[in-house]
This record gives C-alpha cells, sequence and structure tokens, in this order.
C-alpha cells in the first residue's frame, strides 16, 4: 500500500487530530456540532465559509478534506479532546505550497474551548512538522486585521519558534460569502530561525499513525 504523504492521525498530550472523510468521521456527529448557535456565531465570525446548515453541505465539506488529500493540497483533521470523551472541539488544516517551499494552516475551534491554547498546541505540530518532516523552508500564517483571539495565538507561537511578524496587508483575506476581503496580518518563521529556537529542545514530541 502506498504510504500517504500526511499522517491519518496525530497525538499531542491534549489533543487528537482525526483525519476528516467519510470512513473516520460520522457525518451526524460532525453536523451535530457544526449547527450549534456558537458556531454560527463568533466561533466563524471571521471564517464564515466554515458555516455550515445542512448535512449535505457536511457531506460536501468531508468530499472536498477526502479530495485536497487525495490531490497532495494538504490535509484537514478533526480535533478532538485527547481523553475519554474524544470530544470534538474544531477543525484544522495542514496546507503545503510545494513549489513555494512553504506551509500554513488553519484552525476552527468552538468557542467554548477558547483560552485553553488548543491553537497553539495545534500550529507547533504543524510548525515542526513543516521543517522535521517536509523539509519546506517557510512556515507562513495569518489572520484577519480585527480577529485579536487568533493574534494573541499567532504571536505566541512565532514567538516560540523564534520567526517574526511581517506586517499588515491590505485586501488579502479570502473573499467572504458577501464580497468582503479583510485586511491580514502577516507572520513567518524560516528555517534558519526554526533551527536557531528549537536547537536545544525536543521536537516532534507527538504520536503520528500514518
Amino acid at each position: 500500500m502506498t504510504r500517504d504523504l500526511f499522517p491519518e492521525r496525530i497525538e499531542t498530550s491534549r489533543l487528537v487530530f482525526e483525519r476528516m472523510s467519510h470512513d473516520t468521521v460520522d457525518p451526524f456527529e460532525l453536523y451535530e456540532f457544526v449547527r450549534r448557535d456558537e458556531w454560527h456565531g463568533e466561533t466563524t465570525e471571521h471564517m464564515p465559509w466554515f458555516r455550515l446548515d445542512r448535512l449535505d453541505q457536511v457531506a460536501a465539506f468531508l468530499d472536498r478534506a477526502e479530495q485536497m488529500r487525495a490531490d497532495h493540497e494538504g490535509a484537514r483533521y478533526l480535533l478532538r479532546t485527547n481523553d475519554e470523551e474524544r470530544v470534538i472541539v474544531g477543525t484544522t488544516a495542514y496546507k503545503p505550497e510545494w513549489e513555494q517551499r512553504r506551509a500554513g494552516s488553519d484552525i476552527v475551534l468552538a468557542k467554548r474551548y477558547w483560552g485553553r491554547e488548543y491553537g497553539l498546541e495545534r500550529a507547533s505540530v504543524f510548525i515542526e512538522l513543516t521543517f522535521e518532516r517536509y523539509d519546506l523552508e517557510a512556515y507562513c500564517t495569518s489572520c484577519a486585521a480585527d480577529n485579536e483571539q487568533s493574534r494573541r495565538m499567532i504571536e505566541k507561537c512565532i514567538d516560540r519558534y523564534g520567526g517574526r511578524h511581517e506586517g499588515l496587508v491590505r485586501q488579502h483575506g479570502s473573499a467572504h460569502p458577501n464580497g468582503d476581503v479583510t485586511d491580514q496580518h502577516r507572520f513567518s518563521i524560516t528555517r534558519e530561525e526554526y533551527e536557531s529556537e528549537t536547537e536545544d529542545r525536543e521536537t516532534i514530541a507527538f504520536e503520528m499513525d500514518w
């Protein structure tokens, strides 16, 4: 069997990343999660394209996740707590840009789980994979100018790995359903910065199944 480019499953001390596909995710469970009022409110305020109103939209979301992985464009995961309950807390994706030799990621975390640094724990996984496994030269990420929650999380992560805030890029975000395009704060970590910052500490301290 051909080995996939991306892990099927990742476990950190507090999170489980499950490959998002029709084989691994119960669409009815995911639908119950994304139809909550909080998901359609502050949780997805800055990423409204993750608002799924119907079961067929959930199925199409899983279709896109499968196709993205099959095309080697990235890997989307369902995030759960790493405990007996295995509660869904959000969704995340790892997105390499092979020709540009860089990678990025996204996350949508239900509001009730904000403030626990789940986003930071998740980002650390993808940053370390970028340099240790995929041999890329930079990790880049961004957030909307008025998304203070995401910006605080990203700043902690960038600082941990020696990266920098590149600045505010105007009219740079993905178009919202209403046509609006947001200004984005852009951050990056280069291989040189990463290696300098992690030289004396353990990396890849998480479990992966391929």
